[in-house]
């Protein structure tokens, strides 16, 4: 039977943060709550991936010893917090503010808000996701649609249709196309497989 020393650190070995924000996803900041592993001179820490607040796996390369170890993570990001309630179409400006949290697995950075109108009813106190904000006119709303491809540009008639950050209309042929809203006309390109 082999007996392993294991290092409980009492203070965290800079590299090893350093690491470990590396592999969080951006936008977040990474607080180390513990790391513990087999004794071993590290010179270099390769941490796994991190995807929300808890234990991480980490490498530690040193002279003569590559061992694994653990790290307790907090990981947080700015999160986007409605302050009253909002209705469905209503500008989002000065209805929500901005608050670090914690970030946990499948949990979204706060998403852009320049211009965004809630995509439901929102509730005060609600976490802000991708899915409750929606950007330009109201889906169904008749707009001009400028298709640009290459040097050539046609202008039709479209429908404003939901999908989420982006503004999308389909056109009389069923086309779908994303584009930007610049002077009442939406300039876009088609979509892959439309």
């Amino acid at each position: 039977m082999t007996l392993l020393a294991l290092t409980i650190f009492a203070s965290v070995p800079g590299p090893l943060v350093e690491a470990l924000q590396a592999r969080a996803p951006e936008g977040t900041r990474v607080e180390v709550e513990a790391f513990t592993a087999p004794a071993c001179p590290a010179a270099r820490y390769e941490a796994q991936p991190i995807e929300g607040s808890g234990r991480v796996a980490v490498r530690l390369v040193g002279r003569g010893c590559s061992t694994w170890g653990w790290a307790t993570v907090r990981v947080l990001s700015t999160q986007a917090v409605v302050t009253r309630d909002v209705p469905p179409g209503a500008s989002l400006d000065g209805a929500v503010r901005l608050e670090e949290r914690e970030w946990r697995r499948g949990t979204a950075s706060a998403p852009a808000l320049d211009g965004a109108v809630a995509a439901r009813a929102l509730r005060s106190g609600t976490w802000l996701r991708d899915v409750d904000v929606r950007f330009g006119p109201p889906p169904g709303t008749p707009i001009t649609v400028r298709v640009v491809v290459n040097t050539i540009s046609v202008e039709q008639r479209g429908t404003i249709v939901s999908c989420g950050r982006a503004v999308c209309a389909t056109l009389p042929s069923g086309k779908r196309v994303t584009g930007v809203l610049r002077d009442g006309v939406l300039v876009a390109g088609v979509e892959r497989g439309s």
